[in-house]
Order: C-alpha cells, then sequence, then structure tokens
C-alpha cells in the first residue's frame, strides 16, 4: 500500500513530503514520489526530498498519474497547493491535476498548504459529518485507515439552516441548536450510522451551530488537529464543495479529501 506525492519543485513541496510521511506512518503505507517531466523545468533529485523515492516520468500529469494510481497499489495521493498569480492573487487553489483524481474517482488526495500546521504524527483527525450517506465516505475512510489506540477521531456535526435531502440523512435535531442539550439516542445512532472502527480508537462527537468552513477551521485549530478528513463530492459551485474551497485557505491543518463515489473496494486499507 502506498501515499504517492506528486512532485514538481523540490523547495515548494518539503512541507508535502513531511506530511506525507507522516501520515504513511500511521496508515502503514509506503511513500513513493513521482515527477512528470516539464521541458526546461529542473528535475527534483532525491536527496532534496529527504532521500524520497522518487521516480521521474514522461506525458500529461492528469494521464500519467491516474495510470500509476490504477495499475498499482495506490491508496492516496499528495498535492501542495497552488498560489495562482492571477485572477486572484492570494488564494489557494487545488490544481487541475488533483481535480481530476478526484472528480475521476481515483484517489484520495492529502493537500498540505504553506504555512499549515506541519503534519509529524497523526493523534487527532477532524471528519466534518453534514449526516448524509455520501458525505460519510470522508468517515468510512478515517475508520478503515487511521482509526487506533491512542488516537482520536472527532466527528464534527455543524448545524446550519439546511438539512440534507439525501435519503439516509440523520441531520441534528433542528429543535437542539445549542451544545449543552444532551441528545442520547440521537449521538448513538450517528455514531452507529457513520463510524465503524473496531480498533480501539476514540471517537467524540461535536455539534456546533454557524458557518460550516468557519467552524471546522476554529474546531481543527483549537483542537490541535493533524488532519481533517473531507467528502469530496465534485464540485466547488455549492454545499460541502464550497465549504471545501474556503477551507483551501483558511484550514490550519493537511486536508484529505476522499471522492464520494470512491468504491468501496478501493479502500485505504
Amino acid at each position: 500500500m502506498t501515499l504517492l506525492v506528486a512532485v514538481a519543485d523540490a523547495g515548494a513541496d518539503r512541507a508535502v513530503v513531511r506530511a506525507a510521511r507522516a501520515l504513511a506512518a500511521a496508515a502503514g503505507w509506503e511513500v513513493r514520489g513521482v515527477h512528470v517531466r516539464e521541458p526546461d523545468v529542473p528535475e527534483p533529485a532525491s536527496a532534496d526530498l529527504g532521500e524520497l523515492d522518487l521516480i521521474a516520468v514522461d506525458g500529461e500529469p492528469v494521464e500519467v498519474l491516474s495510470a500509476l494510481v490504477r495499475r498499482t497499489t495506490v491508496d492516496a495521493v499528495a498535492f501542495g497547493l497552488s498560489c495562482p498569480s492571477a485572477p486572484s492573487p492570494g488564494t489557494w487553489v487545488l490544481g487541475h491535476v488533483a481535480e481530476a483524481l478526484l472528480d475521476n474517482h481515483v484517489a484520495p488526495v492529502l493537500l498540505v498548504r504553506p504555512g499549515m500546521r506541519t503534519l509529524t504524527r497523526l493523534r487527532r483527525l477532524v471528519v466534518p459529518l453534514e449526516g448524509s450517506p455520501s458525505s460519510s465516505a470522508a468517515m468510512r475512510a478515517a475508520d478503515e485507515a487511521f482509526c487506533a489506540r491512542g488516537r482520536e477521531i472527532l466527528m464534527l456535526h455543524v448545524v446550519t439552516g439546511d438539512v440534507p435531502d439525501e435519503a439516509g440523512s440523520l441531520p441534528a435535531p433542528r429543535i437542539m441548536d445549542q451544545e449543552h442539550y444532551e441528545w442520547p439516542a440521537w449521538q448513538d445512532e450517528f455514531t452507529l450510522r457513520f463510524s465503524q472502527c473496531p480498533k480501539g480508537g476514540r471517537h467524540r462527537i461535536a455539534v456546533r451551530v454557524g458557518d460550516p468552513a468557519t467552524v471546522i477551521a476554529e474546531e481543527a485549530d483549537t483542537g490541535a488537529a493533524d488532519l481533517i478528513v473531507l467528502s469530496w463530492s465534485g464540485s466547488f459551485e455549492s454545499g460541502h464543495g464550497a465549504v471545501i474551497k474556503e477551507l483551501l485557505v483558511t484550514a490550519p491543518c493537511p486536508l484529505l479529501l476522499v471522492p464520494s463515489g470512491l468504491p468501496d473496494a478501493a479502500s485505504l486499507t
């Protein structure tokens, strides 16, 4: 099992390599780097990336990476976020290669932005869950790959004015929008439905009220989370995708995006 690091520039991608190594150690994966050659761009050396096992190949990046993932046992692909010079300088974007892999349900994608808290050891994860089955792909991935004794997974449910209409959804009771309420029946059902980890990791449910992206970033920051795991539905335009778009800029720690349509056979174990 392997976490593949997409390397473009050795200087910019050192943080990505560090995060990938820590995540792979937590899941029991190997780490390998791949560099898709471009004309007039120097090829990074393995030594520049902490002796990362690095292969260099020619071709179109989406095709090359998709082929590598499909014909080898790759559990996730790691990318560094990029900052465009136009039209919105100062923002951070997913990048067309990472987005293509997600949209084609090829593999989960680990994203690292300069300035994020360094991922050196996986102890606390935040998994936002709106209560819909499609968004639970993130929780399945977190449980399968990262649930372990001594590790905490926070299932974060943010109460908003929107209620998911997807069949099988389980949003929080709308009349109970304060943290101090006790909802034992709802919490038990929520845990049973969305968390199946048998490996002894600690699971905790937190219910908050507010703007989802703001609440997720604040919860990850104050709780010293090492990773935020989110489901990816294929669009930044609204709903869950719009939350992810904002977190690309505001998240205090790396993000792991899991395609909601990823087949169960392509789990992260």
